[in-house]
Parts: structure tokens; sequence; C-alpha cells
């Protein structure tokens, strides 16, 4: 009985024996069908190979045919917008024609407004002056009104003859001098009349009808003025007299203006003024400025503060009064003067508006039109460079000869190839079929033999073929598992190759990526900068441009001038330096020379004293021969020896000293200098000292004149009870040389200089300055003879009892006869004549009284 442990062994070798008779028939079949199989392998490369060369090259004409479409479909969009762009250039130059014509018309309106308003403008100043002058007339004629109404109907009706007018109607003036004027001559509100009858009438008829006052310019009092009146003056800087510039239609009126102003001249300015009246000449010390600044023959100044004065003398004559209603119609042709001239500034500042709206408009199409020109001349290009390309695309589209010759060769070849392979198949069927016979066999077999292990295997029971599968299930796995392992390390390692080449790779393109933006926009800022300076430097081109072309004599001219000029400096500066260097090096030697000269000097003095004292000590040893002969032999003395060779060398630097030629005068010229200077010191501080002495004196007689002038106003309004009295320099800049001026306003009347005062008021007048000097430096003794002659009562009661007050510090005697002074005296002496013989007899009042009260 056969084992059953052995049964699979049995199975398996008859299994390989039947099989193996299979199998060898089956290669033999085989074998027979390789020569088939590899001729089919053989036609199938060639077919492959004729299917990708037939694909290559279709796809290739199909490449160059969408090139040259792209092409195409790029050059007509290019077309497209450049005509877009052409027409977008042709609107921006009708728009930039229409905005130059603009400007021009605006320019052409304004230059048109700016005339008339040009011609306008001394219409208007000649309106303004009207209506002022007609004003300030109507303004005189109301403050004046009742007075110069009286005498001007008085002469109107002959009442009166021999009456002119005001003044300041009587001539007249350029606008330019009438702040001046009024400023200069107060004088032009006086009535001129011709005779002193006719002023003393006018005075009569204002008194009469009760009226006020007014000053009157009689002509017949004038005529001293006629010779001065017809020189001929030169004046300091040529400046005109104010007599000069006025125009009258009387030539008579001439004399009262000469009057009235003198020699007053007219200044530009401020300076122009001070020069003039602090000059030399004395002629002509007043000066007015046409600001209204006035200059008096003083030395004092007048002017600034609030609005100069100005309308009392008009542009023309005035021969009638002013009426309200050519005051309404002068201001009315004023009104349509202005109203026209802000018409046409109205214009003028519309055409300026749109003249640089305007120029705005036109620099922004001009910057629009170059940048269009230039994506114009961009498209151009890139349509030309499409154009040079398209014939070779085109050329590229298109299949040549010889490729179409090779697809048809092609597809012959695919077209036998398929044939020769229908045919091969065909061929090996038969042996594939018995290939399949065999195989199937040996599948049965293969069957067969498994169905017998399944059936060995359950005769184990299930217990064996429990153990078998696990057996089987184990090496399956282990197989499976060692495969998967092989495989996933595989995959690991080419997943790691494959993981740092992608990193790589994406950090090369990160980096790629990066350096292109920072590329593209450092380039689209780089091509915006160039653009707009482009922009710029060809504005600035053409407006450079055509300023040469203006210009470009002047500017050849200017550039021959400044080449020769800057040659010429060139020259001058080269020549300094070599100067300087020369007069550096001439210094530097002349200090060595000096250095050497000093040290040959000091050295020959040394070498001259050692001579003596070896010549000295010769002389001693010449009794003894070796002493000698040691003193000749000395160092020392074979130096002093070369003393010709020195003073030979001294002699010539000496000489080349005296080449050098240095100034030795300059220290003369310095002495000099200095001596000089000291005189001057000298002449400096002597001058200041009398300065300081005529300061000093100054300062005393200021103080003094201001005291005396407060004391003076104080006691003439204590004698007057209200008036006032002034003392004034007639130069104040220099008060020693015209003296002063009083001037005394009694109560309830103007101001007056005191020769023109009665004979009381020039009596109270004198007593106060009197007074005043009493009270600045008081004298022991004054004398007054009959002080009270002109004085009234209550005025000489006044002047008693001051005087009576006074005597306590000094002594007054007064020679009066009138009983209200004398009676005040402490002792009184009468003078009386008896017997032709002058007496006098002593009285003293006090002991009268004291008689009188002891009674």
């Amino acid at each position: 009985m056969i084992s059953i442990y052995y049964m699979p062994d049995l199975i398996k070798e008859f299994h390989t024996v039947e099989t193996e008779k299979y199998r060898s028939e089956l290669a033999t079949v085989r074998a027979e069908l390789e020569p088939w199989e590899k001729e089919l392998i053989l036609h199938k490369g060639k077919l492959d190979v004729a299917c990708t060369e037939s694909k290559l090259l279709c796809e290739k004409h199909e490449a160059g045919h969408n090139a040259f479409e792209d092409a195409q479909n790029k050059m007509d969009d290019i077309l497209r917008r450049n005509n877009i762009k052409t027409a977008d250039i042709a609107n921006m130059q009708s728009d930039l024609e229409k905005n130059k014509l603009e400007v021009l018309e605006a320019r052409k309106v304004e230059q048109e407004c700016i005339k008339e308003q040009e011609a306008l403008i001394p219409l208007e100043q000649a309106a303004r002056q009207k209506v002022a002058e007609l004003k300030s007339v109507m303004d005189s004629e109301k403050s004046q009104g009742s007075v110069l109404k009286a005498i001007l109907q008085a002469k109107e009706s002959n009442q009166i003859e021999g009456i002119y007018g005001r003044m300041g109607d009587l001539g007249a003036i350029d606008a330019k001098y009438d702040v001046a004027i009024s400023t200069a001559c107060p004088g032009l509100d006086y009535i001129v009349v011709e005779t002193t009858g006719a002023a003393q009438a006018c005075v009569d008829l204002l008194r009469r009808e009760k009226l006020g006052v007014a000053t009157f310019m009689i002509l017949e009092k004038q005529v001293d003025h006629l010779p001065r009146l017809k020189e001929n003056v030169s004046t300091p800087e040529g400046v005109p007299r104010l007599f000069d510039l006025i125009k009258v239609q009387d030539e008579r009126m001439k004399l009262a203006f000469y009057a009235a102003m003198g020699n007053t001249l007219v200044a530009k300015d401020l300076d122009q003024a001070t020069r003039i009246a602090y000059g030399g000449n004395r002629d002509f010390r007043r000066v007015v400025t046409l600001e209204g600044a006035l200059f008096e023959k003083s030395g004092t100044m007048s002017g600034g503060g609030g609005k100069p004065r100005g309308g009392k003398m008009g542009t023309s004559i005035r021969s009638a009064s002013v009426s309200a209603e050519a005051i309404t119609n002068a201001e009315k042709e004023l009104s349509g003067i202005v109203n026209t001239l802000n018409s046409i500034r109205q214009r003028i500042n519309d055409a300026l508006r749109r003249h640089q709206s305007s120029d705005n408009t036109i620099k922004r199409l001009e910057m629009e039109l170059a940048k269009s020109q230039k994506e114009i001349e961009s498209l151009n290009s890139e349509h030309g460079y499409l154009e040079k390309q398209l014939d070779s695309l085109e050329a590229a589209s298109q299949p040549k000869r010889d490729e179409i010759d090779r697809l048809e060769e092609l597809k012959k070849i695919i077209s036998a190839e398929e044939k020769e392979i229908e045919q091969l198949i065909q061929g090996s069927k038969q042996l594939k079929a018995k290939v399949g016979k065999g195989n199937c066999r040996i599948k049965d077999m293969e069957n067969y033999a498994v169905e017998l292990q399944s059936k060995i295997e359950n005769a184990g029971g299930e217990k064996l073929k429990a153990q078998k599968l696990k057996v089987d299930k184990i090496q399956s796995d282990i197989d499976k598992n060692s495969t998967e392992i092989n495989r996933h390390k595989v995959q690991i390692e080419t997943g790691q190759k494959m993981i740092k080449k992608l990193t790589k790779g994406i950090e090369d393109s990160k980096k790629e990526k990066e350096r292109l933006l920072e590329g593209k926009e450092k380039m689209l800022s780089i091509f915006k900068e160039i653009e707009q300076k482009a922009f710029t430097v060809q504005e600035n081109y053409n407006n450079t441009q055509k300023l040469i072309d203006q210009h470009k004599d002047v500017l050849d001219k200017a550039k021959h001038e400044y080449e020769q000029v800057k040659k010429t400096v060139d020259e001058l500066r080269a020549s300094e330096v070599d100067a300087d260097y020369k007069l550096q090096d001439m210094k530097r030697l002349y200090k060595e020379l000096e250095m050497k000269g000093k040290g040959y000097k000091k050295r020959l003095d040394d070498l001259q004293v050692a001579l003596m004292k070896h010549l000295e000590q010769i002389q001693k040893d010449l009794v003894d021969p070796e002493k000698l002969e040691a003193t000749l032999t000395d160092v020392t003395l074979t130096e002093s020896c070369d003393l010709k060779r020195a003073l030979e060398m001294v002699a010539l630097l000496e000489a080349q000293l005296k080449e050098m030629n240095p100034n030795l005068d300059s220290i003369s010229d310095y002495r000099k200098k200095v001596a000089l200077y000291n005189e001057r010191v000298e002449d400096l501080t002597t001058v200041t000292q009398q300065r300081d002495d005529i300061k000093k004196q100054l300062d005393e007689f200021m103080a003094g004149f201001n005291a005396i002038s407060l004391k003076l106003k104080e006691m003439y309004q204590m004698i007057t009870l209200g008036g006032d009295a002034e003392l004034e320099l007639v130069d104040s800049l220099d008060p020693f040389s015209e003296g002063v001026v009083f001037s005394v306003r009694p109560p309830k009347k103007s101001w007056k200089n005191i020769a023109n005062l009665s004979g009381g008021e020039k009596t109270l007048s004198s007593l106060a300055l009197v007074f005043a000097l009493h009270h600045y430096k008081p004298t022991p003794l004054y004398v007054m003879d009959e002080i009270d002659a002109a004085l009234d009562f209550k005025n000489v009661s006044i002047v008693g009892h001051y005087v009576k007050d006074r005597t306590k510090d000094a002594q007054f005697i007064i020679i009066s006869l009138r009983n209200n002074m004398f009676e005040l005296a402490d002792r009184l002496v009468g003078i009386y004549k008896t017997d032709n013989c002058t007496k006098s007899i002593t009285i003293n009042p006090g002991s009268f009284v004291v008689c009188e009260n002891a009674a």
C-alpha cells in the first residue's frame, strides 16, 4: 500500500511526463510561428515609424499655418488700433488748432481791451481830478462862503473896483504839484486886490455886513518884487521853482504868486529836499516835496501825519463859482468812464481766463499728441516687424514639395505595411491555433493534476488541509509583502528624488518670478519717467530753440565776448599764479640769503676776534720758536687765515641781496605815515574838544532859551489875562546865526510878529520878556523909561503890582507919569523946573501912610 504522503510526488511525476510530451509539440509549433512573429514585429515597427513621421509633418504644417494666421490677426489688430490713434490724433490736432485760435483771439481781445483801458485811464484821472477840484472849490466856497461871495458880488456889481478874486482861483498848476502848492502856499486863500483902497473898502464891507475877516494881497504893495520876478535863476540840482509852474491868464497875477511863495522849490522826494534845504545856497532854503513835506527857511520841517492837503489850486483857471449841478454832471461823467473801465477790465479778465484755459488745454493736447505719435510709431514698428516675418511664416505654413512627396510616400508605405501585416496575421493563424490546442492540453493536464492534488489533500483530512492552506497563504503573503516592500522602496527613492527636484524647481521659479516682477515694475517706472522727461525735454527744447532763434545774434555776440573775456581772465589768472609763485620763491630766497648773511657775519666776527687773539699770542711767542710753531699750527688760526674767502662770500651775498631790490623806503614811508597819523589824532582830539565845547554851549543856551520861553508864555498870559507869546529860533540847526523870532497872540486875536503889534501890545510883550529874563537870571538894577505910556489903566495896575512884587530881589527905577504906577513905589523922586533950573524932590510914601494911620 502506497503512503498518502508520497502521492503528490507520484502525481507530480506523472504530470511532468505527460506535459513534457505536449510541451515538446508546443515548442515545435512555436518554432514554426517565430519567423512569422518576427516578420510581423518588423512590419509593425516600420508602420509605427511611418505614422509618426507623417504625424510630425502634419503637425509642423498646422503650426506654421496657425503662426501665419496669428501674425495676420495681429497685423489686422495693429492696423485697427493705428486707425483709431490716427483718428484721435486728427481730432487732437483739430482741437489744438481751435485752442491756438482761441489763444490768439483771447490775446487779440486782451490787447484791444488794454489799448482801450490805456486810452480811458487818462480820461478817468482827468475826470477824477475835475470832480476833486470842483468839490474842493465848493468846499472852499462853503468854508469861506459868505465872505468870498460878498466880495465877489461887490466885484461883479462894480461896487468895489480893483478886486481880482481868490488867489488860488487866479492860477492853475499840473495835478502832480497840487499837494506841494497847497502845502507850501497858504496865501492861496488870500483875496487879490489892486490897491490899498480896494482892500480897505472890502474890509469896510465885511465889517458893515458883519461877515467875518479876510486876508488881502495888495498888488501895488508888491512892486518891490518885480526885479526879482524877472531874474533868471539857476536852482540847485535843476529842480523847478513852484512859482514857475503856475499858469495865469493875467501876467500881473505872477506878482501876487511870487509874493506869496517866493523862491520855494519843488523836490522829487525827501532826500533831494534835504540836500537842497540844508545846502550852502541860502536863496533856496525853502523846499517842498511832491508828498507835501515842507522845509522852511528857519530849518524846521513839517509834513507826514494824515492825508496831505490838496485842492487849493486847480489844473485849470476857474472864472466862476461851482454849482452842485456841475459837480453832479462831472460825477456822472466819471461814473460812466469808471463803468466802461470796469467792463473793459472784466473783458480783460475773461480773456485772460480763456487764454490760460486754452494754454492748459494746448499743453495737455500736445502731451497726448506726442504720446499718441509715440504709440503710432511703436505700432508701425511692430507692424513692420510682423510684415517682414509674414512671408517667412506664410512659407512655413505651406508644405514643401519634398514634404508633400514624403507624405505621399509615407501613405504608400503605411498602406503596404498594413497589407503585409494583414497577410502575416492570416498566415500565422493556423500555427497559433495549434499553439492554442497544445496549451489547452497542457492546461487540461494541469487541471487534472490539480484535481488529483485536491483529492490527495482531502484524503489527509481537514486538519492537513487547513495546515496546507495556512502554509500556502503564509508563503503567498511573504512573497506578496516582499514584492510590495521592494516596490515601495523603489517608489520612496523615486519620490524623494522627485521631491528634491521639484522643490529646487519651485524655489528657482519663485526667484525667477520675483526677479521678473521687480524688473517689470522697474521697467514700467523707468519708462514712465523717461516718457515724462522726454515730454518735458521736448517742450524745453522747443522753448529754448525759440529763444535761441530770437536772440541768436545777441547770443553769438555774447558768447564771443564771453570767450574773449574768459581767455583774458585765464591769462591774467595764470600770470597771477606765476607771479605769486615767483614772489614766494623770491621771499624764500631772500630769507635764506638773509639768514646766511647773518651767519657769515657772525662767523666773520668770531674769526676776527680769534685772529686778533692769535696775533697777540704770536707777538708774545716771538721769543719762543716752539710756542710760535704751536700757535701757527692751531686750527682756529687756519680758519682765521681763510678770512679773505669769507669776506668775498659776504660781498657776494650782499650783492645778491641788493639785486633783490627790497623796498627799504617803505620803512621811511611807514614812519611818515605814523607821524601823519599822530598829527591827525591830535587834530581829531582838538576838533572833538571844540565840538564838545560848542555842544556844551548849545546845550546851556537851549536850556536857558527853553526856560525863558516857558516863563515868557507864563508871564504874558498873566499880564494879558489870556494871551500867548512864543520865542522861536530862526534857524533851529544853527541857533547862533540868525537869532530868534518873537511871536505874540494878544487876547482874542491871531498870532503876529512883535513888529506888527500896536504900541501897548509891544510894551506888554517886551515887559513879559524882561520879566522872563529876570526870572532866569536876576539883575540887581533895572531902569525903565515910561513903560506905561501906551498902557490903559488895567494893564498899568497889573504891571505896577508885578514890579512891586519883584523888588524883593532887585531894584527898579521907573520913569512914569501914571499915578497908579508911581503910587506903588517905595521911593518917589519928583523932577520939576523952576527959574530955568531942574530940581528934584524925594518922597517916602510909606511915611505918609504911617502918619495917616496914626492920625
